[in-house]
């Protein structure tokens, strides 16, 4: 199992390949400036890729992940969860190839938009003719919190084949006002309640982290709210 942590201006322009029967675990974390970076995975058989990116940094730009799995019994996955605040602009575009049978993806972006920023999820998950008994996925959800923010979720399934899995589902809301009401009928204050929704929403991330990595990213959570 091979293991890369890029954290800042360390998250350039990547072309991985995982080999057959190997292991890639690929985790991105940014605070400051907003990486724009395109990112290359290809997937031999039996081939694993795990990618994660903690994001609670500003600014504008698009970040593209890109993966290709080429053998048979290739697996994938990305996990995205971050905010967007002040004036930031971001395009997260997470897509899937699957080039032999056999394979399986699976994409989650959570977001969370705050004051006047705009945070896109995009990405294409695509079985191509022939790759039979292949699954993928794509889940995106954004949360609005202020008037001024956007969130947008366009994730998008190419079909050519039938005996494959697919799904897909997007979501730009605000938070539950069920949830809230339920929170505040128990004595505590809107603004802690919605900590609290929020802490519960982006701290599933955590588990891709260990060590002082995995404070920083959670002491961060807790600080935007």
């Amino acid at each position: 199992m091979s293991n890369l942590t890029l954290i800042e201006q360390e998250i350039q322009d990547l072309n991985l390949v995982v080999e057959e029967g190997e292991t890639l675990v690929l985790r991105l974390a940014a605070f400051d400036a907003f990486p724009n970076a395109k990112i290359h995975v290809q997937i031999k058989n039996r081939g694993v890729f795990d990618g994660a990116f903690a994001d609670f940094s500003k600014g504008k730009g698009r970040m593209e992940v890109k993966v290709e799995l080429l053998g048979e019994n290739a697996k994938a996955s990305w996990h995205y969860a971050g905010t967007s605040t002040l004036n930031s602009n971001k395009s997260l575009d997470a897509s899937i190839e699957h080039l032999a049978p056999n394979t399986f993806a699976a994409v989650e972006q959570y977001g969370i938009a705050m004051d006047e920023s705009r945070l896109a999820f995009v990405g294409t998950s695509h079985i191509h003719q022939g790759m039979v008994r292949s699954e993928t996925s794509q889940k995106a959800k954004i949360i609005v919190f202020d008037k001024g923010a956007v969130g947008k979720c366009s994730p998008i399934l190419r079909i050519d084949e039938n005996d494959v899995v697919a799904s897909h589902s997007a979501i730009v809301g605000k938070l539950s006002d069920e949830h809230l009401f339920y929170l505040l009928s128990r004595g505590i204050d809107l603004v802690t309640a919605k900590r609290l929704l929020t802490l519960g929403y982006l701290k599933p991330v955590l588990a891709y982290y260990e060590g002082e990595l995995s404070d920083k990213i959670q002491s961060r959570i807790e600080e935007g709210f």
